[in-house]
């Protein structure tokens, strides 16, 4: 089952977010993108992985694309090398050599799901690697306008705006039903 995520317009601050909550390098990371089927465009959809790329482009320093579209990512690839100096591997999704490569190097592995139909993938016994399903898995708002990410099996509470070191904070309509006049 496949949900639609109004949180790839503004994906960055969720994301750095979700790194400090795990405790990653992401100097030492390497970001794996697994771009979206291209049998059912979702057309209606407000981003997608190029989108989220763009916001996270400064911050990366090893990227891969494994992609059915090479060509959609091209221009991504050569501007984010001549900008930022980020190298983008562009990979056919059917060389599924991803999943040996988990554990063979020292990197950190973030992988971004993008793909809408499937399931989300089963990475048992990889311990470097976090996995983040973009459409796979509901993204649930919960008090306070906190945000909750699936990160593998587990969920990451991401603080929205009105809290604070885990403090509660009013909003404008509670300082002005409590204001003391």
């Amino acid at each position: 089952m496949a949900f639609e995520n109004p949180y790839l317009v503004e994906f960055a601050p969720i994301f750095f977010c979700v790194i400090k909550e795990k405790g990653i390098n992401l100097a030492k990371a390497e970001l794996i993108i697994f771009d979206e089927e291209v049998e059912e465009p979702h057309l209606f959809e407000q981003a997608d992985a190029l989108d989220v790329l763009n916001q996270l482009k400064e911050n990366i320093n090893s990227l891969t694309v494994y992609t059915d579209r090479k060509e959609y990512y091209f221009e991504f690839a050569e501007c984010a090398y001549e900008e930022n100096g980020l190298v983008t591997a562009i990979m056919p999704k059917k060389e599924q050599k991803w999943v040996g490569r988990l554990n063979s190097e020292g990197k950190f592995k973030i992988i971004l799901d993008f793909e809408w139909s499937g399931r989300c993938y089963h990475l048992g016994g990889v311990t470097n690697c976090g996995y983040i399903p973009i459409h796979k898995k509901p993204w649930e708002i919960r008090e306070n306008l906190d945000i909750v990410v699936p990160f593998g099996y587990n969920t990451v509470i991401v603080k929205g705006k009105h809290t604070n070191d885990r403090k509660y904070v009013r909003d404008r309509f509670e300082e002005g039903f409590y204001r003391d006049e």
